[in-house]
């Protein structure tokens, strides 16, 4: 019995009454169509983001009704953001304060966005409502637009993503295993703060960068140009710096600080914490 070759035709490829032989090219045809529907199914699943969101802070638990809709919100005036929820927030510079936030429709009311007055300014505190169990069919997603950001905090979980901002001064700080991200900054002095596993990521220049780690936490502030950098590791965690005149270091622990430049160096460290100049 002989066949033709894939994709090949003749008469001489196989007998008129070889059933087999005849219908090769459709059995060919059906199992290379069911072959790429299955991989671009697998590919496909594959690739699909896992949305949806949890947040457990009380005993009355609410659903997401799988409705998702954007509400503006009219609060004022604010320069600081503060977020807990595990949300993932985008912050923009803007001539005129405002808040957008995107979930299912009936989780609206449970997800809390109320501007506090302190001493320093006034702050958007972004939160789900206490006394709730609620899951959603998406992660709730908040646009925050303000004049000028004065700054930013997590506590626990979330992510907040600041865009190109130009501030004199901004402090980041994140309680717990939140991460905070600065796209491209302008400022005279940046203060970053993290307490715990999460990460804080900022590009741009300052004159003055001031960071602290306390646990395993990271900064990476490698594309953030400072002209002096002070910088204090307590536990394991690691920074990454760029500084151009002077670099002031403090590790106690285990945590380790690459920096780039060639500032005066002054160090102090308790513990196997290890300090590298970075190509």
């Amino acid at each position: 019995m002989r066949f033709a070759p894939l994709g090949g035709a003749g008469e001489d490829a196989c007998t008129s009454t070889n059933l087999l032989c005849r219908r090769l090219p459709m059995i060919q045809r059906r199992f290379f169509a069911v072959a790429a529907l299955t991989t671009a199914f697998g590919l496909a699943a594959a690739a699909a983001p896992t949305q949806a969101w949890s947040w457990n802070w009380g005993s009355e638990q609410v659903r997401g009704s799988g409705e998702v809709v954007s509400e503006a919100r009219d609060l004022g005036s604010f320069d600081a953001v503060s977020m807990s929820g595990g949300f993932v927030v985008t912050v923009r510079q803007s001539r005129n304060a405002k808040v957008e936030v995107r979930t299912d429709r009936n989780l609206q009311s449970l997800l809390e966005t109320r501007v506090v007055e302190n001493g320093k300014g006034r702050t958007l505190e972004i939160a789900p409502k206490k006394g709730y169990n609620l899951s959603g069919s998406v992660r709730p997603q908040i646009v925050v637009e303000l004049p000028e950001l004065r700054a930013v905090t997590i506590g626990g979980s979330g992510d907040i993503k600041v865009e190109a901002m130009k501030s004199p001064r901004i402090d980041a700080s994140v309680g717990g295993s939140g991460d905070i991200k600065f796209a491209q900054l302008e400022t005279e002095q940046l203060v970053l703060s993290v307490a715990g596993s999460g990460d804080i990521s900022a590009a741009g220049t300052a004159q003055v960068l001031k960071l602290s780690v306390a646990g395993s936490g990271d900064v990476h502030a490698r594309e953030m140009q400072a002209d002096e950098v002070k910088a204090s590791i307590a536990g394991s965690g690691s920074a990454q710096v760029n500084a151009r005149k002077s670099l002031s270091i403090s590790i106690a622990g285990s945590g380790d600080i690459g920096y780039v430049g060639n500032p005066q160096v002054s160090t102090s460290v308790a513990g196997s914490g290890r300090i590298k100049k970075l190509d």
